[in-house]
């Protein structure tokens, strides 16, 4: 009888014949379709889930391999600033089901989509500097990252994390609570490092010692400057590089925040990523599905990933 491999083999099964396409932006999305300024994305996933299952669907058509569910934002913590950390489990739990409920409606697709849980920084900063406690951020972690992986998620990102020690908290929960594969990635300003003095170096280093399956780095102020931070990692790592660039820097442009990388550029930017060896490519800030199609498509061009 054949021996039925796991997700996590699946994926580096996958990542051993081409760079997997991750989405685009889900606040941006989110923005298109109404989301308000100050207004809590992950509520959404409640009040208005056949939007956020619209987004998933555009992603996919354009290409995605992955989709990130709309989790960043999802931890207790976090969704306390708008009253809705009583809703933590309910807002897990939808979000993976609309990206669930998204795959099986672009069955017509023919590809394997996984989905990874999107799980982001908590915004306040930890003891010493700080007043959030180690073992507090561990449990808020704890709670969200459980639900997403009862519900089903086939990986988790860790994305847009300036502190390299409450990524490693975070990454600790996911190693020590779940078999799942996790990537950790951190965000680099033009210094090329994080703001809290992290260069790529010391993050890969950390990160892989703490037995990340994936490092990388995403956000930030688009892909010319993560193209740097990831030349410096893969100098470094030894495991897999996941690179999640904005469309650059946003403008305000007549009272409309524009984001000026266009998505000829960024599938341009992909081409010298794969050409770098970058195993997981995506887009952060300002990324759209026509950004996520023009990327597949370059793949799709190169003839030793294909």
């Amino acid at each position: 009888m054949e021996r039925k491999i796991s997700v996590k083999e699946e994926i580096k099964q996958k990542l051993k014949e081409r760079p997997l396409l991750i989405d685009g932006a889900m606040g941006t999305m989110l923005q298109t379709y109404g989301l308000s300024p100050g207004e809590c994305p992950e509520e959404w996933n409640l009040s208005h889930p056949q939007i956020v299952e619209n987004i998933h669907r555009e992603y996919i058509r354009a290409g995605a391999d992955i989709i990130l569910t709309n989790t960043f934002g999802a931890n207790r913590i976090k969704l306390d600033n708008f009253n809705r950390g009583n809703a933590t489990t309910e807002i897990n739990r939808s979000a993976v089901n609309i990206a669930k409920e998204a795959i099986l409606k672009e069955e017509s697709q023919k590809k394997r989509v996984f989905i990874a849980a999107s799980v982001g920084p908590t915004g306040k900063i930890l003891q010493p500097y700080g007043e959030l406690k180690i073992e507090e951020a561990y449990q808020n972690y704890l709670e969200q990252v459980l639900v997403l992986e009862q519900e089903g998620v086939d990986l988790i990102i860790l994305e847009t994390f300036y502190d390299l020690e409450e990524i490693k908290t975070a990454l600790r929960v996911v190693k020590e609570n779940t078999d799942l594969m996790v990537i950790a990635s951190m965000t680099f300003d033009k210094s090329l490092k994080t703001i809290y003095g992290i260069d790529p170096k010391k993050a890969v280093k950390t990160l892989e010692d703490n037995g990340a399956d994936g490092v990388g780095g995403n956000c930030g102020v688009g892909p010319e400057i993560l193209y740097e931070v990831m030349k410096i990692m893969k100098g470094v790592s030894h495991t897999y590089l996941m690179v999640e660039p904005n469309a650059g820097m946003p403008e305000l442009v007549k009272g409309k925040v524009i984001y000026p990388t266009s998505p000829e550029i960024m599938a341009q930017y992909a081409e010298k990523f794969i050409a770098l060896g970058i195993n997981l490519i995506g887009g952060c800030c300002g990324t759209t599905p026509l950004h996520v199609k023009m990327i597949s498509d370059k793949i799709k061009t190169i003839n030793k990933w294909c």
